[in-house]
């Protein structure tokens, strides 16, 4: 038996020097990260080696040969050594992944970002609609994302930003937010000391542009007298919090004014169709008649639907009727709509210059097209007093608007594509929505935040 423990002891000294060299780095993730100058991007695959993982190891390597010991006492020196092999090649892991880790860390403070775009949606797509402000100022900046899954979706749509899953870099002084997701929060309580600014991705009418969860946040960005009014109106004091930026992502619009010419090109653009029916704000439960309307009309279709791959099934039917038959009508006239991924690829300064007018509802997409002082048309899905719509959304002020059984479409195209006779009121409902005079210059105040957070975080 006294052999049997000298044995024993080779394991025992083994873990002992697993534990006291690499037992520490067991605890540390590294950080899966990309775009970093010079960075390798690190695996999709977290490292397996956590503390538990290590010590259920370490623990089996000292408890195998004892058990051996007494069951077959003469199997000990062959169990002893194959034990300690199999924590040496555990030890030799550990090692390599404190090295990794350590090289993405390096890695992450070499490039020092100040600013970061904290994202915690679905589709990674609402980055990009404020990354080009931050990348203006040529300040480091990095995406930092709460799960390997938010990275892939972001990395997809955007490959060569810095992107970095976990904890927000030490070097970040200030935090945006273009999405309300529950992830966020991790980073609100983990670094009191950062400046946290929600921006959301839009700004409309929709109950949610309202919600009093922007209150967890040091700051909210907001585009105009609108949106403190709308805040307001729903009971939420934002205080010293509000921040008046303007609407960046107008920048670039060209506005135009005078009749829509006779040929038009008209953009359809609806919003998500909801899951729930009773939060459901979506035109495409009407869109067969609405288009049918339109290429009666002459119009060309540019048709963009809504960024959200999943929607209500209906929704996705629909859709595809609606690619379907713009195709058809190509080919039979040869008018030259656009439907299908073609729309997405186009910017929305670009898409906006180049139509004559919008269909949708309530959506963020009328709200930036009031900078092009071009008409619209709004769908009240939950309405059917028009009137009764303007009133609880002020976008749809200067709108041409029909009820959800389409009463009146007629007579609203008509007004939509010929004498507009809201030109007028709609170029003031711009001022209130975007910023005022001042949305002549849609970037400049966010980039005046950008630079000022970076300096006193």
């Amino acid at each position: 038996m006294n052999d049997a423990l000298w044995w024993l002891l080779l394991p025992l000294i083994t873990v002992a020097l697993t534990i006291g060299q690499n037992l520490r780095s067991a605890r540390l993730s590294a950080p899966r990260s990309a775009g970093f100058a010079g960075a390798v991007e690190s695996p999709a695959v977290r490292s397996p080696f956590r503390l538990r993982t290590v010590a259920a190891s370490c623990g089996a390597a000292v408890l195998l040969p004892a058990v051996v010991a007494v069951v077959a006492p003469a199997a000990v020196p062959a169990v002893a050594v194959l034990t300690t092999l199999a924590v040496v090649a555990l030890t030799a892991l550990l090692a390599g992944h404190t090295a990794r880790a350590s090289r993405a860390r390096a890695k992450i403070r070499e490039h020092a970002a100040r600013l970061s775009i904290c994202y915690a949606g679905k589709s990674g797509l609402h980055v990009g609609m404020w990354s080009p402000w931050f990348e203006q100022t040529q300040i480091p900046w990095c995406v930092t994302v709460p799960s390997d899954d938010q990275f892939d979706k972001v990395r997809a749509h955007y490959p060569d930003f810095a992107v970095v899953v976990g904890d927000l870099p030490d070097s970040v002084r200030a935090a945006f937010y273009p999405h309300g997701g529950g992830g966020n929060r991790r980073y609100l309580d983990a670094r009191p000391d950062v400046t946290h600014v929600f921006l959301g991705h839009g700004d409309s009418d929709k109950p949610l542009s309202a919600s009093d969860r922007v209150l967890e946040f040091d700051f909210v960005a907001v585009a105009g007298q609108a949106a403190l009014d709308r805040f307001a109106a729903a009971g939420v004091d934002l205080g010293s919090r509000v921040r008046l930026i303007g609407r960046p992502q107008t920048e670039g619009i060209v506005p135009v004014s005078g009749p829509v010419p006779p040929t038009p090109t008209v953009l359809y653009a609806p919003t998500l169709w909801h899951q729930d029916e009773s939060a459901n704000l979506s035109s495409l439960r009407v869109a067969r008649t609405l288009i049918e309307e339109l290429l009666a009309r002459g119009c060309t279709v540019a048709f963009r639907r809504h960024f959200a791959r999943i929607q209500h099934p209906d929704a996705e039917d629909t859709i595809a009727w609606i690619d379907e038959r713009l195709a058809q009508d190509a080919k039979e006239t040869g008018r030259a709509h656009r439907y299908g991924l073609e729309p997405r690829l186009v910017s929305i300064p670009d898409l906006f210059n180049a139509v004559d007018a919008v269909v949708s509802d309530v959506s963020s997409i009328v709200v930036d097209f009031m900078a092009s002082d071009k008409p619209y048309l709004m769908y009240a899905a939950q309405y059917d007093d028009v009137e009764a719509f303007r009133a609880a959304h002020p976008s749809a002020v200067g709108a041409y608007v029909v009820p959800r059984d389409l009463t009146g479409l007629s007579e609203q195209l008509d007004q939509l594509l010929g004498d507009d006779p809201l030109a007028e009121l709609r170029h003031s409902r711009a001022d209130y929505f975007l910023g005022g005079p001042e949305r002549r210059d849609p970037a400049g105040r966010f980039l005046a935040l950008l630079h000022e957070l970076d300096t006193t975080g």
